[in-house]
């Protein structure tokens, strides 16, 4: 037991992890609530970065759509350097009807203009030199490199408005020289118009600017307002000969938290209620669970059983209760001093699952018996084993291995065994004579019987039949257990074994209308008692046939494994239930113990079985699904 500062220093840690994990929730609520908001800002910013490289795209594709109309007026004077004013009108009005942002298109042979198109309102471009109005000498060497458009604006219109100029270059294709340009001027209204810029939703912050600083108000050339921009997104256009900057945002700012805050922040404090909540009762089942444990110890302490607890890893004991002491001493500092039990003379008893074995195919053992040697004693004890394995005691694996002394069991059962043994043997002989008489009047040996009497005599010699089979299966056992029955082992082929078997019990199984099915059997070598072994295998053909139903049938068959040989018999009747695996191979064990079976038995055969196995150093089991039949097998090893 636990002293009381032991427990309530425990109180103050459970207090103290309650408070712990309250704080770190609050933490990271608060955390996640700063997450989200900065997560929501990132995902509106992306919208509208998104915004912006859209209009950027549309804006800078109908700027090329335009110029890419105007190469076609480019290439017909690449190849007529000598065109006339009247062929330039007729190819610039279809590049104009093809190209509705397009202002007016000019013709400038070394780069001063000779003609106009519309020529209504663009007089005065009219012998204007390029090179001394908008064009640098970096966009001229650019221009001449590159043999691609350039571009400079934004430029404010003679007549109003404001314009992008486009600058392409000519060639002439007979000689290569240049020749001069095709300088267009695009409407920036109409080009504005034509992605909708004057349609955009209401609360739509949007500028254009030549600068990459939006705080160079001088260089915006389009706005949709004059609020002082906080930090707007950025979307580049890039142009030969100049550089053209979108910046977008909302007119209300940028928000600081989703629109409806409260839901999240809401369903936060709902889960920090929930976490709280799931540590407040998980600390409670904490503090009941060492108060059990408590208890659990007291009880530990004082158990009438012995009780060790080994570790699966190393199989030593961990520790142990004092009847488990005082049963066994220090002999036993391992799990595997159970592995080696002996029979009721003291020898080692062969070919049975081990403790160790049985817990790791399934994890706990109950009910298993064997001798053990226990300090102070000439003679071994007998003990029944419990056990459990646990995966977490502390941070180890264990076992709890309960061991139950059996010896006063033991003698009841030596003088259970006694009585029963004493009252068959007196009982056999008067009733094999009472059995032989019934016989011979059932069958009218003395003559012949009314009806009626000859009826009731049949009941009675099959009822003396059946208590006669009762009587000889208990000597049997009765002797199996005390060691009285002889044993004359020798080599015998298995299939050969078999088939006198199967021979002996088909009869029986005619009767039942049963087909016995043996299949090609391994020719193996093993060292048996023939009566004994013939014995085996006929109570597992009965039972095979009384289970299983009309028109059916039983497989015989064997497997050979490394050093032993299984033949196994197959039936397929309702199988057996998984609560009766328990006691199957116990005496007087029956799935249905009613008196109304269908099935007749002493409930001796399994048991009788198993004993007879155990004395050949084989072993008997059975594996079955309800519904669908089951399988029972004798293991024997192979002879050498």
């Amino acid at each position: 037991m636990a002293p009381p500062t032991r427990v309530n220093m425990f109180r103050r840690l459970i207090w103290a992890a309650r408070l712990g994990v309250l704080l770190l929730v609050v933490v990271v609520a608060i955390s996640l609530d700063a997450s989200s908001s900065s997560s929501h800002r990132n995902e509106v910013r992306q919208q509208w970065q998104t915004k912006a490289d859209d209009i950027s795209l549309k804006l800078q594709s109908s700027i090329l759509q335009n110029i890419q109309t105007v190469w076609g007026l480019a290439a017909n004077v690449s190849i007529q350097p000598d065109i006339n004013g009247q062929r330039f009108r007729e190819l610039a009005s279809v590049v104009i009807s093809l190209a509705p942002e397009l202002q007016n298109i000019g013709l400038a042979p070394g780069f001063v203009i000779r003609h106009i198109y519309p020529l209504e309102g663009n007089k005065a471009a009219l012998g204007l030199d390029l090179t001394a109005q908008s064009l640098s000498p970096e966009q001229i060497d650019a221009l001449l490199d590159s043999r691609r458009e350039v571009f400079s604006g934004p430029i404010n219109l003679v007549q109003g408005g404001q314009g992008l100029a486009g600058r392409i270059p000519i060639f002439e294709q007979a000689t290569g020289e240049f020749w001069g340009v095709v300088s267009v001027i695009l409407d920036l209204e109409k080009l504005y118009s034509s992605i909708g810029l004057d349609r955009l939703e209401d609360g739509f912050n949007l500028a254009l600017s030549s600068s990459s600083d939006i705080t160079d108000t001088e260089s915006v050339f389009f706005s949709t307002g004059s609020i002082p921009w906080t930090n707007p997104v950025k979307s580049r256009i890039r142009m030969r000969g100049t550089t053209w900057m979108v910046f977008a945002e909302p007119a209300k700012g940028w928000p600081d938290h989703p629109r409806q805050p409260w839901i999240f922040r809401g369903s936060l404090f709902a889960l920090l209620a929930i976490i709280a909540g799931g540590v407040f009762w998980l600390t409670s089942l904490m503090s009941r669970d060492r108060e059990m444990q408590r208890r659990l110890w007291g009880l530990f302490e004082l158990a009438p059983m012995g009780i060790g607890l080994f570790s699966v890893h190393s199989n030593r004991l961990l520790r142990a209760n004092p009847t488990f002491e005082s049963q066994f001493g220090k002999s036993v500092q391992s799990l595997d001093f159970f592995d080696q039990p002996l029979d009721v003379h003291g020898e080692p008893l062969a070919n049975r699952p081990g403790v160790q074995e049985t817990l790791r195919e399934h994890a706990r053992i109950s009910g298993l018996e064997g001798y053990y040697m226990a300090p102070g004693h000439d003679e071994p004890s007998p003990i029944m084993l419990h056990g459990l394995q646990l995966d977490n005691y502390g941070n180890e694996p264990v076992v709890w291995l309960i061991t139950e002394d059996i010896s006063e069991r033991k003698k009841v059962d030596h003088l259970k065994n006694e009585f029963i043994s004493t009252v068959s043997h007196e009982l056999r002989t008067p009733l094999t004579s009472i059995s032989g008489s019934l016989g011979l009047l059932a069958n009218n040996a003395v003559g012949e019987l009314p009806e009626k009497a000859s009826k009731l005599a049949h009941i009675a010699y099959r009822n003396s039949q059946q208590l006669t089979f009762l009587i000889n299966d208990l000597l049997d056992m009765e002797k199996l257990v005390a060691g009285k029955m002889p044993f004359r082992s020798e080599h015998y082929v298995l299939q050969n074994l078999v088939h006198e078997s199967v021979e002996n019990i088909a009869t029986f199984a005619q009767q039942r209308d049963i087909d016995l099915q043996v299949s090609e059997l391994p020719a193996v070598t093993v060292h048996v008692d023939r009566q004994r072994l013939n014995q085996a295998i006929t109570n597992l053909l009965s039972n095979a046939i009384k289970f299983s139903p009309a028109g059916s049938s039983v497989d015989i068959f064997a497997s050979q494994r490394e050093e032993s040989v299984r033949l196994c018999i197959r039936d397929h009747g309702e199988g057996v239930a998984p609560h009766f695996r328990e006691h199957i191979f116990q005496k007087f064990s029956q799935a249905d113990a009613s008196d109304r079976r269908v099935s007749g038995g002493t409930g001796l055969g399994l048991a009788i079985t198993r004993e007879l196995m155990t004395r050949m150093d084989g072993t008997v089991d059975y594996e079955s699904i309800p519904g669908e039949g089951a399988t029972f097998w004798l293991e024997l090893p192979v002879a050498g």
